[in-house]
């Protein structure tokens, strides 16, 4: 993401997919700017572009990341909001 702000094909996505939720979940999407810097700089790897938020709405918590202040969770205060939240996979 860093690498990706100096690279003009990273900023012409972000006009189609302008929210970072959008270029972190869904898949073809995040492989590109994965591999966007990969391509321009020519580096020895590339670092799969994803988020430690991206379990959480399997999991049944919703986000929004607001661009000023971050990741916004609505707080967990009673234990019914708790119960709600799948701690296991589905079968």
């Amino acid at each position: 993401r860093q690498a990706g702000r100096h690279i003009a094909e990273y900023r012409e996505l972000c006009k189609e997919y302008p929210t970072f939720r959008q270029r972190s979940e869904i898949p073809d999407v995040a492989g590109e700017v994965s591999l966007q810097p990969w391509r321009n700089y020519q580096t020895d790897g590339c670092i799969l572009f994803s988020d430690i938020l991206t379990p959480l709405p399997g999991m049944g918590v919703e986000f929004e990341i607001d661009e000023k202040v971050g990741p916004v969770v609505e707080p967990m205060r009673t234990w019914e909001s708790i119960k709600k939240v799948r701690f296991r996979a589905s079968c």
